[in-house]
């Protein structure tokens, strides 16, 4: 198994990647008695987004994260953070093409039903011209991926976040094309820069805000849901260029991360990722924890009704519920600054990373 704390060269690949995979991180004793209940758990051949939370809850699944050594290395390079009760369960099924097309995105953003109908979106903040038909009265329709519209009440924070994004793999996905999760490597500073635009320029940070419109219109026509900033757009289509060399992977701006059995990979919230088809006979299995470090004078760290190690949003109780905080402690300006200099968070990190200050 990996040792406890990174080595200077792989600090020095998380600052220029914003992903590192970990190899051996966690026994396959233990992945295969979390692999089993899943397999026992959903219903075979068919993808869900999100799985039941009995399963997602179970001490056997969820507790894969303080098994590997992924805990105690983020221990040591960010600090303390609450304890994980919860887990995303990702499996991706046989021969399931997700669509066609993956779409990268930055974590934290509500995703539901949207218009199929380009002519009824708004050009500027990308909102439908009929939003309460799909976002509900006053923007409070949670979505089906259980992300929420606004972090905060005055509605001018749209994206949660954390610190790292953990994945743990329950089965073998060395082949590209087999369901990998894909990252825009190298773009988490591009995402950084385009929250740094937003925040200087006194409107919303994440969708809705400058150069970042919430749904897109597409080539086609159709409307879709869009996970990036115009910044990472604009950089993506100056260094993706060339046609792809493998027809495994018709996806040059997206960089596979290629895990064994028991293989964990480490990213930052602004590392852009997604899921990918899988052109395989086997589904593609992975848990995902998201993990912010601690966060001083917050009351609410450690509670449960945070969600702690699924929530993508944090300043908000799991189900959406807005709480309460003290007049010292801003979460949202926290979250902000923590946006604009992701590296922050990681006391390992100082002297490495040359980030703007928040």
């Amino acid at each position: 198994m990996h040792a406890s704390s990174l080595c200077e060269a792989e600090r020095s690949q998380l600052v220029a990647d914003g992903f590192l995979i970990v190899r051996d991180a966690v026994s396959l004793a233990s992945v295969e008695r979390a692999r089993k209940l899943i397999d026992d758990g959903l219903p075979s051949g068919k993808r869900r987004l999100l799985a039941p939370a009995k399963l997602a809850t179970h001490p056997h699944v969820y507790g894969l994260f303080e098994e590997s050594c992924v805990s105690d290395i983020l221990r040591h390079e960010i600090g303390r953070y609450p304890d994980v009760i919860s887990c995303q369960i990702a499996v991706t099924p046989a021969f399931d093409q997700l669509y066609g097309r993956p779409r990268p995105h930055v974590d934290g953003s509500w995703s539901g039903p949207i218009p199929r109908d380009g002519s009824e979106i708004e050009k500027i903040r990308g909102r439908p011209k009929d939003a309460v038909s799909y976002f509900g009265p006053y923007d409070t329709n949670r979505g089906s991926n259980d992300g929420l519209l606004w972090q905060n009440p005055s509605h001018t924070m749209s994206l949660g976040s954390y610190t790292a994004l953990v994945g743990i793999a329950l089965n073998d996905q060395v082949e590209p094309g087999n369901g990998q999760f894909g990252v825009l490597k190298g773009m988490h500073d591009k995402v950084a820069a385009a929250f740094r635009v937003q925040r200087e320029s006194g409107g919303v940070i994440g969708p809705e805000g400058e150069g970042w419109p919430r749904i897109k219109v597409g080539s086609e026509g159709l409307p879709y849901l869009n996970g990036l900033p115009k910044i990472v757009e604009n950089a993506m289509a100056e260094e993706f260029r060339a046609d792809p060399d493998d027809s495994k992977w018709p996806w040059p701006y997206l960089t596979p991360v290629l895990l064994q059995q028991g293989d964990a990979v480490i990213a930052l919230h602004s590392c852009p990722h997604t899921a990918t088809p899988n052109s395989g006979p086997n589904p593609r299995m992975n848990l995902y924890f998201r993990i912010r470090r601690w966060r001083e004078g917050n009351p609410h760290e450690n509670t449960r009704r945070l969600g702690h190690g699924v929530s993508d949003h944090l300043d908000r109780g799991y189900y959406g519920q807005y709480l309460d905080y003290p007049l010292e402690y801003d979460p949202w300006k926290t979250s902000t600054s923590l946006l604009c200099d992701h590296w922050s968070d990681w006391d390992g990190f100082k002297g490495l990373a040359q980030d703007a200050s928040p």
